[in-house]
């Protein structure tokens, strides 16, 4: 009996340690991400040379994502929709900001990541760019 009760500790140890890497929230980036290209709209116009880039990062640093990902691309890109393309230490961080979806692609062919609060940093992001 005592056996069967360790298996089901166990067991709920690990469910407790996947839940935990799922659900736990943590940073979208990291402290090095420097961003290389933002692009905005329908068409992806670069707006690059028009945003102030220090103050995008230092908005990206606060960004928060989930642990599980969502695979393939799931990215529908409307009027609004911003994409962030930059780097960090473990290579290329990919941001995708729409009114439908907000995701990070952290260059790891597992898929999407979903960001926390991403419809608020997309208005935050949005507020930083020249208007159309």
């Amino acid at each position: 009996m005592k056996k069967k009760w360790k298996i089901l500790l166990m067991c709920v140890v690990v469910l407790a340690a996947i839940a935990a890497w799922c659900f736990v929230p943590r940073s979208a980036v990291e402290e090095d991400y420097r961003i290389h290209l933002v692009e905005v709209g329908e068409g992806l116009v670069d707006v690059t040379d028009q945003v102030d880039l220090e103050t995008l990062g230092d908005l990206l640093q606060n960004a928060k994502r989930l642990g599980y990902h969502r695979g393939g691309n799931t990215i529908r890109m409307g009027t609004r929709h911003v994409l962030i393309l930059g780097m960090d230490k473990t290579g290329p961080v990919n941001i995708s900001l729409d009114e439908d979806a907000c995701s990070v692609d952290r260059g790891d062919a597992l898929g999407h990541y979903p960001l926390l609060n991403g419809e608020e940093l997309l208005k935050q992001v949005w507020a930083l760019l020249p208007e159309p």
